[in-house]
């Protein structure tokens, strides 16, 4: 009983913190909207307390889930030259549905992006061929400086994505065997360098900096996790940097799902809802696990060595 009051107290201090702070930052950006940005121009109102604020809490919560990592408990299992840099093991729990369903859920509103996104591109490819070849035909027009390839090129990543948290959903059902959870969350993780390319895009000309900086934010940060994530089946293993990159994926997500829903950027807003499902997973399974690592048939998994700083 005292080792399963431990595990969900282990798990609920991170979820619940994060997910508060998810609903604060998500409020207080609603707030923003509505009320830092000059009606007639919409440039920035200097000052503005939302915006203030909304900064401060980030800043907060940054340095709260700084504490938690730091002082996350880790098991003091021994271990064997043998069982080195397994960490990827941590994240395998037969036991444990919520982690796959999760994952599984976040990898089809990936794939949900891919359609949108693909219409978005070629629209924007047939608008640039037809203005191309109307320049061809010596009429006056305008060639777009968006000629769709970005957008399809994310369609594509979404897509990879898709695959990667699938691999990763099911790897979180295996009990105790080893699967290829880093080079899945790999693939995400490099979706979100393209997607990063297409959000600036569309957005680098905006002079409303505001409007843009948490759907920038969002996208950093939830590569970094994804990346963090691969690193678990490596000798690069940062399992409490993996937990802060997760909490602060969720909140800031939480706030540019706002932005999306303002904007209706259905692609980005399924993107978003994506890597916030699985940052939720990875908070659900991996504080627990690492305090007490799953058993298999009542025998331990081997608990890994590496680098247990951030």
């Amino acid at each position: 009983m005292d080792s399963i009051v431990k595990r969900l107290s282990g798990r609920y201090s991170w979820l619940l913190f994060a997910l508060a702070a998810a609903f604060v930052c998500a409020a207080l950006r609603r707030w923003q909207l509505a009320s830092a940005f000059e009606e007639a121009t919409g440039l920035p109102i200097p000052g503005a307390p939302a915006s203030v604020i909304l900064t401060c809490v980030l800043m907060m919560a940054a340095a709260w889930f700084l504490i938690l990592a730091v002082h996350q408990p880790l098991s003091n299992r021994p271990w064997t030259p043998s069982q080195a840099h397994r960490w990827d093991l941590i994240f395998l729990d037969a036991g444990d549905p919520v982690y796959p369903i999760l994952v599984v859920l976040a990898a089809f509103l990936a794939l949900g992006a891919v359609p949108f996104l693909l219409r978005t591109g070629l629209a924007q490819w047939q608008v640039y061929r037809e203005a191309k070849a109307a320049l061809e035909q010596g009429f006056d027009a305008q060639l777009p400086t968006n000629n769709g390839m970005l957008a399809m090129a994310t369609a594509a990543g979404s897509l990879l994505s898709f695959l990667g948290l699938l691999q990763m959903g099911r790897d979180g059902l295996r009990p105790g065997r080893r699967g290829r959870g880093g080079f899945s969350a790999a693939l995400p993780g490099t979706a979100g360098c393209v997607w990063l390319m297409e959000s600036f895009r569309g957005h680098a000309a905006n002079p409303v900096q505001w409007d843009y900086a948490p759907l920038l934010l969002a996208i950093v940060c939830g590569m970094l996790f994804y990346m963090d994530f691969a690193g678990m089946s490596t000798s690069a293993a940062r399992p409490r940097r993996l937990l802060w990159m997760a909490a602060m994926t969720l909140v800031l997500s939480a706030a540019a799902i706002v932005s999306a829903l303002a904007e209706h950027t259905l692609a980005d807003l399924l993107l978003l809802f994506a890597q916030t499902l699985t940052a939720a997973a990875v908070l659900w399974r991996l504080p627990p696990n690492l305090e007490k690592p799953p058993t298999i048939n009542g025998l331990p998994f081997p608990m890994p060595h590496g680098d247990l700083t951030l």
